[in-house]
């Protein structure tokens, strides 16, 4: 790893630490935009791809998706269920499609959304998160279900190997709204409650965009984004623009100060463009020139 990309932790001077993910984002953000392409390869998709959902046609069709993707993406999220179901096999193409991501000059975010105790977080951590972890990636999602302390190690390793947590706090799935938006005695919202704890944390860790991100679902309503003043130090991950609804405009709209820390997140908008590289490409610099063109009018 280049000098300039590691940083010393205080008290122990000999233990390197990566970039935080924040500001590696930022300088892609700036240079090939903050769109996130989603990597679902599900298996309606390839089989549209006129590919065999097998373990070597999964393959096949992920080496496509990032030779379509190129040096221009910021930050590539395979969705760990869709390769996940082939097993083995397939969490070894997830494996290889994180580091070509990497190699690419992608951060790689790895969508596996894990909720449990913490002892057993920690075992999650330790799969995802950081170059020496078992998959080897720059970030991961997680849900707060069973608490955010749950979360501690998940949240510890990331501030620890300069990766990123985001915390699913308003999805873009209408049906998770009922828990999302149910009361606190104190009168905020469920999702209102963990944005301010999320917040708390990342003032702990220093100043700037902190290592806890949030999700929130580029289709939400307007009147609902109000959640999004609660998290002033955290990048957001948008999932839903494209095939749920939403479109770049829409996170400029309803996101608007944080449009410019949004990950806007398309998937089979893009990805139904396949098999040909060339359709790929160019719904990816589609989606990139919007996300780009948004993030910089709110410069």
């Amino acid at each position: 790893m280049p000098a300039a990309a590691v940083r010393r932790e205080s008290g122990n001077a000999n233990r390197p630490v990566a970039r935080r993910f924040a500001d590696r984002f930022v300088d892609l953000a700036q240079t090939r935009s903050p769109l996130c392409l989603g990597l679902d390869p599900s298996e309606d998709l390839i089989r549209h791809w006129g590919l065999d959902d097998t373990v070597e046609g999964m393959h096949r069709f992920c080496q496509t998706v990032l030779e379509a993707a190129a040096d221009e993406i910021a930050v590539v999220k395979p969705q760990c269920g869709f390769f996940e179901r082939l097993g083995p096999g397939g969490m070894d193409v997830m494996a290889k499609v994180i580091r070509q991501a990497k190699s690419q000059g992608a951060l790689a975010l790895i969508d596996c959304k894990r909720g449990d105790f913490a002892r057993t977080m920690t075992g999650y951590a330790q799969a995802m998160l950081g170059d020496d972890s078992g998959f080897g990636g720059d970030a991961m999602t997680v849900t707060a279900y069973l608490g955010l302390d749950a979360l501690r190690p998940v949240i510890d390793r990331a501030a620890a190997c300069g990766a990123a947590v985001f915390v699913v706090v308003r999805s873009s799935n209408a049906d998770g709204h009922f828990l999302q938006k149910a009361m606190h005695d104190d009168g905020r919202t469920v999702a209102e409650a963990l944005a301010d704890s999320i917040t708390a944390i990342n003032r702990e860790t220093g100043e700037g965009i902190g290592h806890v991100g949030a999700v929130i679902g580029a289709t939400i309503d307007a009147a609902d984004s109000t959640v999004l003043d609660r998290l002033p130090l955290s990048l957001v991950l948008a999932p839903g623009v494209g095939a749920q609804g939403a479109t770049i405009s829409d996170v400029k709209a309803k996101f608007g100060h944080a449009a410019k820390r949004t990950l806007p997140s398309v998937s089979r908008a893009i990805l139904a463009k396949g098999p040909s590289v060339a359709g790929l490409r160019t719904a990816i610099r589609q989606y990139r020139d919007e996300a780009w063109a948004a993030a910089k009018s709110e410069q």
